[in-house]
């Protein structure tokens, strides 16, 4: 009987109601906050897009959404070769779109003999009049490729091709060797 009337009395309860409320701040104190994303995700076509142009070298590939390529180019040894029209780059939207070069890896990776065998490899992208917008050129030194750094972003307006022009130069002692470069057009 004493339990009974010692638990119903104000200060026990008093002390069980803090006891619950430290609980539930203790327990409070581990969660913060959360915040939702839902996302929508929407395959549509690309807006800027690859198109062979009238130079465009045999043995490329270029894929069959028009969103990546392969160029099988060539270099000549002591020799500068050039491709006025291999690439283009083509902005099919109604509205203007930026986008830049930007390197992403290239291979056999420096410190390799054979990377000497090149002097340059560069690519130019020339507007609809044929006037430079931006260069990306690849150079050796020794054993080493010498990367080049993203251009700027580039506007290209809307329902307009520009061309990607490259020039290819190996070392008067070359010998058969292949360099792969992977490029990255992006766009905003």
């Amino acid at each position: 009987m004493n339990l009974k009337r010692a638990m119903s009395t104000k200060s026990v309860k008093f002390i069980i109601l803090l006891a619950m409320a430290a609980l539930i701040a203790t327990a409070s104190a581990f969660v913060y906050y959360s915040v939702l994303i839902q996302p929508s995700v929407t395959v549509t076509n690309a807006t800027i897009v690859f198109v062979a142009g009238t130079d465009f070298p045999t043995g490329s590939t270029l894929g069959a959404n028009s969103t990546w390529v392969s160029l099988a180019l060539k270099a000549y040894p002591n020799a500068t070769l050039t491709y006025d029209d291999p690439l283009n780059i083509s902005n099919t939207d109604s509205a203007n779109h930026d986008f830049r070069l930007r390197h992403i890896s290239i291979a056999p990776v420096n410190g390799t003999a054979t990377n000497g065998n090149f002097t340059s490899i560069n690519f130019v992208i020339e507007n609809t009049v044929g006037v430079a917008q931006a260069s990306f050129n690849y150079t050796t030194s020794g054993n080493n490729w010498i990367t080049p750094s993203q251009t700027t972003y580039l506007n290209l307006p809307a329902y307009t091709q520009w061309i990607l022009y490259v020039q290819t130069q190996a070392a008067p002692s070359a010998n058969a060797v292949t360099a792969n470069l992977i490029i990255s057009v992006d766009v905003q």
